[in-house]
């Protein structure tokens, strides 16, 4: 009864030692292809000698000597992220390597510090890296974009400081970077990384430099500040891609920030520098956030003016608007409430870290300033042929309601097809934006675009993080809304489908046409330009929840009406 378990372990056995020596094998293959490497780096043919490794691990994946010497080859070609991934597996499989920990130590300071990594390779690093997690929801439907960003925390000097000898001497620009109107001086840095979609590749997007406790005016430890600066600056950068595409905000530039003690309070945008001025005086946290993503929107948006007051260029004030509005929704859907639930808006103050930041007020309080203006005047308004302080609201709050109206897509084709830099272009590259979707065959005017001056609902929307949410009408309630149409025959239907609930639509003050949710209503022939829509349901009618009315061009397919009995 006992042979088939003596049989069954000698077959085991055998097996085994099959395996090592197949095993042994491989790795004295390896060790040769190692050797004859080491002949061909020594005679200078590097490339032969990079291909005698890549076959050595191919047959032995595990030889920690592979890894040692590829490291070494590609430091001499000049292949930094490389050579570090090198090192980082050879001290995944020998974590005392003395000669790995080394080389990747020069690599990070011995020269400039490195602009590719690898999340692999951060556990191996000699500096200590914060890593955390962007979440961006492009549009309904489609799951989040999740996007990993790293930034270094601790004592770091920067690149500029040769063998550590002084701080670096930085000329502050004046304004507009006409002139030099002083210097600073910054002996630490903070470095900010943004992984490459579908990669764990990391590629450098911020420096951010501030002095020392010992070199600060105030010995100030600004150490925390920069991290925090260089968090916000990562996040808005992934919005900016992800959601706009915007060529500014490209993978390979890298913005460098300076904290400066001195100067007004405030900051300013050059090419590709930022200056924090008189960054010792304490500010409330959402000030902090305000002025990193309006310096981001002059770095990153299109210029957009030239207006007289109260600055020349309103793509700022933009970038503030709409990256906080995508800061706001990423809390929510991190603590899964939308904003503006309690939840979300503690997530925003915990990952500032330093008090409660009043978001969801500043947010109500710019849509109030651009978005209302814009509204209240109308798009026709004499204020888009203007310069003055009025008019760049104006400006900001007709491109905000283009986001809150349709979504990321048009307002990024509206900023890309704008063909110069004057407001006029901006109004026309909407238009064109308009033209463009049309010919795809739909528009959705999403209610978060309504007009809340020129509408009555009894209870008011949600001031939600990208447009005010929850519109509902109930018996008597009506909900206007701006609308651009291009010339000939167009229709429309509303969105949830809204079998129950009958509603008026009046175009232009004319009507009502009766509308349910899911049957286009013709609007007949319209000449291009903008129009007005009005919703209302009957006194005697069903509320209604509200969420995009869809716009066709062309002849519609309207079902004709049926006999009454």
């Amino acid at each position: 009864m006992t042979r088939p378990i003596v049989a069954a372990f000698v077959l085991v056995v055998a097996t085994a030692a099959a395996g090592w020596c197949q095993d042994a094998d491989a790795r004295a293959q390896a060790i040769e292809l190692v050797r004859e490497s080491q002949e061909l780096a020594n005679a200078g043919d590097h490339a032969a000698a990079t291909q005698k490794l890549l076959q050595a691990l191919e047959i032995d994946p595990d030889y920690p000597s592979t890894h040692a010497h590829l490291g070494y080859l590609y430091e001499l070609e000049g292949e930094a992220v490389k050579a570090l991934a090198s090192y980082g597996r050879l001290l995944e499989l020998r974590p005392d390597d003395e000669y790995g920990r080394s080389r990747i130590a020069h690599l990070f300071f011995g020269g400039g510090f490195p602009r590719r990594l690898k999340l692999s390779l951060l556990q191996f690093s000699p500096i200590s890296f914060v890593t955390d997690e962007c979440r961006v929801r492009l549009t309904e439907g489609i799951d989040d974009l999740h996007r990993r960003v790293a930034y270094t925390r601790g004592v770091i000097y920067p690149e500029g400081m040769a063998d550590r000898e002084g701080p670096v001497e930085v000329e502050i620009p004046s304004a507009g970077g006409q002139g030099v109107v002083g210097t600073a001086h910054f002996n630490r840095v903070c470095y900010g990384f943004t992984a490459v979609p579908e990669s764990e590749e990391l590629r450098m997007t911020a420096m951010v430099h501030y002095p020392s406790p010992l070199l600060s005016v105030h010995e100030a430890d600004y150490s925390g500040l920069a991290e925090r600066v260089a968090h916000i600056l990562l996040r808005v950068h992934c919005y900016s891609r992800a959601c706009f595409a915007l060529p500014q905000a490209v993978e390979e530039r890298i913005v460098r920030v300076w904290m400066c003690e001195s100067g007004p309070t405030g900051a300013e945008q050059y090419e590709d520098d930022v200056f924090l001025y008189d960054v010792s005086r304490d500010r409330r946290p959402v000030e902090w956030l305000r002025e990193v993503a309006h310096e981001w929107g002059h770095y990153a948006l299109p210029r957009m003016g030239r207006f007289t007051e109260p600055e020349p260029y309103a793509s700022g004030v933009l970038g503030e608007v709409l990256f906080l509005q995508l800061l706001a929704e990423e809390a929510g859907l991190v603590v899964g409430e939308p904003w503006p639930s309690e939840r979300a808006q503690a997530a925003i103050g915990g990952l500032w870290g330093n008090g409660r930041v009043e978001l969801a007020t500043y947010l109500d309080d710019m849509r109030h300033r651009t978005l209302d203006l814009w509204l209240e005047q109308g798009p026709n308004s004499e204020l888009a042929a203007g310069l003055g302080e009025a008019s760049f609201h104006y400006l900001v709050g007709a491109m905000v309601w283009v986001e809150a109206a349709h979504g990321h897509d048009m307002l990024r084709a509206t900023l890309l097809k704008a063909p110069g830099e004057s407001p006029a272009d901006f109004y026309y590259g909407y238009r064109q934006a308009i033209r463009e979707a049309a010919g795809r065959g739909e528009i959705t005017l999403l209610a978060g675009g309504l007009d809340p001056t020129r509408s009555e609902l009894s209870e008011p929307p949600v001031e939600g993080a990208l447009r005010r949410e929850d519109v509902r009408l109930a018996p008597g309630d009506h909900a206007q809304f701006p609308v651009y149409l291009l010339d000939g025959p167009a229709a429309v239907r509303i969105t949830p489908g809204l079998r129950q609930t009958k509603l008026g639509l009046y175009v232009d003050g004319v009507g009502p046409l009766p509308i349910e949710g899911g049957d286009p209503v013709s609007l007949g022939q319209r000449e291009q330009g903008w129009h007005t829509l009005m919703l209302q349901v009957p006194e005697d009618g069903d509320a209604a929840a509200l969420r995009s009315l869809v716009i066709t061009t062309g002849e519609p397919d309207v079902p004709a009406p049926g006999l009454e009995e």
